[in-house]
């Protein structure tokens, strides 16, 4: 797995963490493959009765921007389905559905872009209270039907129908606005 997601199971319940705190646990090419990994080495553990899905230091900041800039992504094939009826960049959300135990995402301190996908693919999801969620809208494959599917509509649709940043323990959204 790289040195990007770490696994510890005990008494029968995984601890699993992305473990890339320095870059905010950004999603590289290097994670989706990590992350694919981890779930596909769980998916045999048979004395496995949980999950629970966290980061160290915050949850996850979404998609390495730098990686992406620098060209490390143009390589994913979007239309190959290499995990059943995902393909890759699907299977990092798509693929903690597909455990026969409850997934918990434990999620703290910023859960932004793709990791709102991550977050959404568990059956569980808890949040501290300070914990700020975001999805860019219009941009990459992020849909708000998908989105809503998973997270409920609350947080899907404050983050894409008016650019909203909603935290947990909110229950009105704080505004985005350019520049802030």
């Amino acid at each position: 797995m790289d040195g990007r997601v770490t696994i510890a199971v005990t008494d029968g319940v995984a601890d699993v963490r992305l473990a890339r705190g320095e870059k905010l646990n950004a999603i590289d090419g290097k994670m989706f493959d990590a992350l694919a990994e981890a779930i596909a080495a769980l998916s045999s553990r048979a004395e496995l009765r949980a999950v629970v899905l966290s980061g160290e230091g915050r949850f996850c900041s979404g998609l390495d921007m730098a990686a992406m800039a620098g060209g490390e992504l143009a390589g994913l094939d979007l239309a190959a389905r290499s995990h059943g009826p995902a393909n890759l960049v699907q299977q990092v959300a798509w693929g903690w559905r597909t455990l026969p135990v409850p997934v918990i995402a434990a999620v703290h301190g910023v859960v932004f872009g793709g990791a709102t996908q991550i977050m959404g693919g568990a059956d569980i999801r808890l949040a501290h209270p300070a914990t700020r969620f975001a999805i860019a809208r219009c941009i990459g494959a992020s849909s708000p039907t998908w989105a809503a599917s998973r997270c409920g509509t609350g947080c899907a649709g404050m983050c894409f129908a008016n650019g909203s940043i909603p935290r947990a323990n909110s229950t009105r959204p704080k505004r985005w606005r350019r520049g802030s």
